[in-house]
C-alpha cells in the first residue's frame, strides 16, 4: 500500500467548547473528514488535543495554538454542523429522548441512538469518555445546541423521557 493511500483528507473545523469550570472556548481542530467528534475527543493520546485559532468569547483573548486536556471539556459542539458527532454504523434501530444532568446542576435534553435491545445503561457503559447527544437543548431556558459530545465524567445522571 502506498503512503498516499494511507492518508485521509483532513479539514479545519470549528468547535464550541464548554469546560468543566464553565469557561467557554471557540477553537478549530484539524480532523479527518470521516471521523466523528466523539471518536476524535476520545482518541487523543494522553487526553491532549491541539486547538488552533482558539478564542475566549468572554475576554476576546486569542491563542493561535493551544493544547487542551480533553478530560476537562464538559461539552463540545460543531457550530457549523459540518461534522458527525457519533459514528453512523447503521446499527441504531431506535432513539430515546433523555435528560442529562451534569455536575454543577446544568440539565440537557436530547436524543441518543441505541441498537436493538440495547439498554440505556449499556450505551453509557460502552460510550467511553464522550457521549453523543442529538437535538440537544439546555433546560431551562430552552437554548438549542444541536448535536453535542458530552464528557461522561461530567454527567451526574441520565433519565429517559417519553416523547
Amino acid at each position: 500500500m502506498s503512503t498516499t493511500a494511507k492518508l485521509r483528507a483532513t479539514e479545519k473545523k470549528r468547535l464550541h467548547l464548554v469546560m468543566r469550570d464553565g469557561a467557554a472556548l471557540e477553537a478549530a481542530i484539524v480532523i479527518s473528514d470521516d471521523m466523528p467528534l466523539v471518536a476524535f475527543l476520545t482518541s487523543r493520546k494522553g487526553g491532549w488535543m491541539n486547538a488552533i485559532d482558539a478564542r475566549d468569547p468572554k475576554s476576546g483573548a486569542v491563542e493561535s495554538h493551544l493544547v487542551l486536556q480533553t478530560d476537562l471539556i464538559a461539552l463540545a459542539s460543531a457550530p457549523d454542523a459540518n461534522m458527525a458527532i457519533t459514528a453512523t454504523t447503521g446499527t441504531a434501530s431506535t432513539t430515546r429522548q433523555v435528560e442529562v444532568r451534569l455536575l454543577g446542576g446544568q440539565t440537557l435534553q436530547g436524543t441518543v441512538a441505541l441498537a436493538a435491545g440495547q439498554r440505556l445503561s449499556d450505551l453509557l457503559a460502552q460510550s467511553g469518555r464522550f457521549l453523543g447527544l442529538s437535538k440537544t437543548t439546555v433546560l431551562p431556558p430552552g437554548v438549542t445546541l444541536g448535536d453535542v459530545a458530552v464528557n461522561t465524567g461530567a454527567i451526574r445522571s441520565v433519565a429517559e423521557r417519553r416523547a
